[in-house]
């Protein structure tokens, strides 16, 4: 959850529709109940929808198989009627939930989003035990009253494929941020958790967290991918390796 960047997003008005706004430039987006719903992107093949939620800023991400019409999601940090009502709108059927880390920012509808759909969440054993064991103090420093998760998670490693939707979505476990940090890898398209941000990177002060750790992850994980690789970070927009590798400061020289 949160990054390690003074870059905030904002809304500027264009005729009468708000549009997100952030500081490398325009990116039109649908008003929903809670957050925004971006433009469908494509990755070759993928159709790739983000949600993000107005309170925390965290992203979600709905990877679509269109011509099976099934679809796998990235965290679940939005209200889960957002993502329900669009996969009903579109007639998708939901396989699974991905997890890339156990922070409560990108959990808040995931166990209502099972429950309605049948999907399985996926998410590496370090958090699962994390999100097991969340100090009530820390979730009523984040406004929340509780958090519930499923019963069942399925564990994820590193180097593991998971063929969902039709898709192939490859394992990378990038600690750092948290103990169980993981990317998945489909198609040029890498979803990246808080890992890496656009000019950024993850915090690394919550426990399990190293800064160091961190840099290793993505030196060994990320920046040996190509640099026309797109990531979808947590928070903020999306960017691509190879800009990362010249531009962001907290990973110069690495």
């Amino acid at each position: 959850m949160l990054y390690n960047s003074s870059r905030k997003g904002s809304v500027r008005k264009r005729g009468t529709t708000p549009v997100p706004v952030d500081a490398f430039g325009f990116r039109h987006g649908v008003r929903w109940p809670g957050g925004w719903i971006k433009v469908p992107e494509r990755v070759r093949a993928l159709q790739i929808v983000t949600f993000t939620d107005y309170s925390f800023g965290s992203n979600t991400y709905l990877v679509i198989n269109e011509e099976e019409k099934k679809a796998v999601l990235v965290d679940a940090g939005v209200p889960a009627s957002q993502v329900l009502d669009f996969l009903k709108k579109n007639g998708l059927e939901l396989e699974a939930v991905l997890l890339t880390h156990g922070h409560p920012d990108h959990l808040l509808g995931l166990k209502e989003i099972v429950e309605a759909t049948g999907a399985e969440a996926y998410m590496h054993p370090a958090d699962i035990a994390l999100i097991k064991n969340i100090p009530p103090l820390f979730l009523r420093m984040l406004g929340l009253e509780s958090l519930e998760i499923p019963e069942e998670i399925r564990e994820v490693e590193e180097g593991q494929l998971l063929r969902l939707a039709g898709l192939e979505f490859r394992v990378l476990h990038t600690p750092g941020h948290s103990e169980g940090s993981v990317c998945y890898l489909v198609d040029g398209a890498l979803f990246a958790g808080d890992l890496i941000f656009r000019g950024s990177v993850g915090r690394t002060d919550f426990p399990g967290g190293s800064m160091r750790t961190l840099v290793q992850s993505v030196k060994e994980k990320v920046f040996t991918l190509p640099g026309d690789t797109r990531i979808y970070p947590g928070h903020l927009d999306s960017t691509v390796v190879g800009w990362e590798k010249k531009t962001n400061p907290f990973l110069l020289g690495i």
